[in-house]
């Protein structure tokens, strides 16, 4: 006789990059258990393979995990997390101003209610010169990865990077898709931009969306007002 097996609710989400409703459960034991392994080895890449996983078997329906935008990962995971293990999460936050040990504040959040925060000048299009220009895609995590464990005086490492975030270069009406090109087209194309213009091509990863939470507390030590700001998976958990 099959043994029972426990019926996991179903929950509904947005993806915010593409307004998309996908279905998720909560994770299980075995899944929880899979976090917990990644977290102790300290390992970024071990991390956000498991993170992958788990959100490809708690989603229900049809979703390519490998192309979700970091800032995707990052909500989806919040909002997997919050039916898993709880919506209510504590903070301690120390006072910037007095350096008392009693000088921290306690605040929770309610996690279902953090939303994908977008600054006002984001764009993904981005005017370059004359009716040339180009259309930019969200970098995976992986792609992030990359990006925070670069050299940024390795210029050429930097180019390669950026150029897998280009989704199609345009000349008025024509279209070339970055996919149809290759890497050294591409970073030949970046190569030849002024300063001014591909500090609009930084602009857009300056600007992405991400997963943020103003927090303002007083002290209860000196009484002073305190600001932060919570960016990021890493600053919730």
């Amino acid at each position: 006789m099959a043994l029972p097996i426990n019926a996991t609710p179903v929950y509904t989400l947005e993806v915010p990059s593409t307004k998309k409703s996908v279905k998720y459960r909560p994770f299980l034991v075995r899944e929880e258990k899979a976090l917990l392994v990644a977290q102790q080895s300290e390992d970024p890449e071990v991390m956000i393979n498991t993170l992958k996983e788990v959100i490809s078997g708690c989603v229900k329906d049809d979703l390519d995990v490998d192309s979700l935008a970091t800032f995707d990962i990052e909500y989806i995971f919040t909002q997997i997390r919050a039916k898993s293990v709880g919506e209510e999460i504590e903070l301690i936050f120390p006072c910037n101003h007095c350096n008392d040990e009693k000088a921290k504040v306690k605040i929770g959040f309610d996690l279902t209610k953090i939303k994908v925060e977008t600054a006002p000048e984001h764009t993904k299009k981005i005017e370059l010169f004359g009716d040339v220009g180009v259309v930019m895609k969200y970098p995976t995590i992986d792609v992030i990865q990359k990006i925070e464990n670069l050299n940024t005086s390795d210029i050429d490492a930097v180019f390669s990077v950026v150029a897998k975030c280009i989704d199609y270069i345009y000349n008025g009406d024509e279209l070339f898709y970055a996919k149809e090109q290759t890497q050294s087209e591409l970073e030949e194309f970046l190569n030849n931009l002024t300063s001014d213009q591909f500090a609009n091509v930084q602009k857009f990863f300056e600007t992405m969306p991400k997963m943020r939470q103003e927090v303002k507390y007083k002290c209860p030590v000196c009484g002073a007002d305190n600001h932060t700001v919570l960016e990021g998976l890493a600053a919730f958990f």
